[in-house]
């Protein structure tokens, strides 16, 4: 039979957990964070980099001071259900390598780190695809603004349902640049609905950057032109296509 825990190392959290759980006059035990649990039907609360850097067996469900609540309601419908997952929330932390992390019914399912931003779409697509979910949210932090803007866009010429969220509580206490678990703490936080498409405007700093890392890909044999860069901003050309093309223009001459 399914069960509830607590399993953080945050004396605080820990405490308003046991004040609602109690309240609610529901049973649950406490356990250390560095031990690892022993039931598979376990259901665990821990903040979202618990989870990440403490994985066990069992249900985690990523909880903060903020969204108590929401997270116990997410536990109780775990305890309860006897069906297929209903619900499926994206998080994903912008920038060239995005982090990003999935939630079903409110638990915790796994994280990525891709490798470029084209790669996105696809692998949401592929999240997506795993089952006939009733609901999906996909959250993006508010970070990198032009990555987001792009993300932004793609996803809702998906018809996707999409939030922006507030990335500067998501990112405190963070090691840098650990978008794996930037993206699980963006997914446990709800944000603000975008209805629309955004214009997209790169910076002279962000296109200066993308040639910059077109002579680290290239092992500096190749920087790609101002327009060029352009062009990998706004998604219509990879880095690869870039330098490729750059390439090619090279070796004609």
């Amino acid at each position: 039979m399914a069960r509830l825990a607590i399993r953080t190392g945050d004396f605080r959290l820990s405490f308003k957990l046991i004040e609602k759980l109690r309240l609610r006059n529901l049973e649950f035990e406490v356990i250390d964070i560095t031990k690892p649990i022993a039931n598979e039907s376990t259901i665990w609360f821990s903040t979202p980099s618990e989870i990440v850097t403490h994985p066990t067996i069992g249900t985690p469900i990523p909880v903060e001071i903020d969204n108590i609540d929401d997270a116990i309601l997410f536990a109780i419908f775990q305890l309860k259900r006897t069906g297929k997952s209903v619900s499926l929330i994206i998080g994903i932390d912008p920038g060239p390598y995005p982090g990003v992390a999935w939630i079903l019914d409110g638990a915790f399912n796994g994280v990525k780190e891709l490798t470029s931003v084209a790669e996105l779409i696809p692998f949401l697509q592929k999240l997506i695809d795993i089952a006939n979910f009733e609901s999906v949210t996909v959250r993006i932090g508010d970070g990198a603004p032009l990555i987001r803007d792009r993300i932004i866009n793609d996803c809702i010429l998906q018809n996707w349902i999409v939030e922006q969220v507030n990335e500067t509580k998501t990112s405190l206490g963070l090691i840098r640049n650990n978008h794996s678990i930037s993206a699980l703490r963006i997914a446990a936080n709800s944000g603000n609905k975008v209805w629309q498409t955004r214009d997209l405007s790169p910076t002279d700093g962000e296109i200066k950057y993308i040639q910059t890392e077109s002579r680290k890909r290239s092992n500096g044999e190749i920087t790609i032109s101002r327009s060029t860069a352009v062009l990998v901003a706004l998604g219509e050309m990879s880095m690869d296509e870039a330098i490729t093309t750059c390439r090619h223009y090279s070796s004609e001459e």
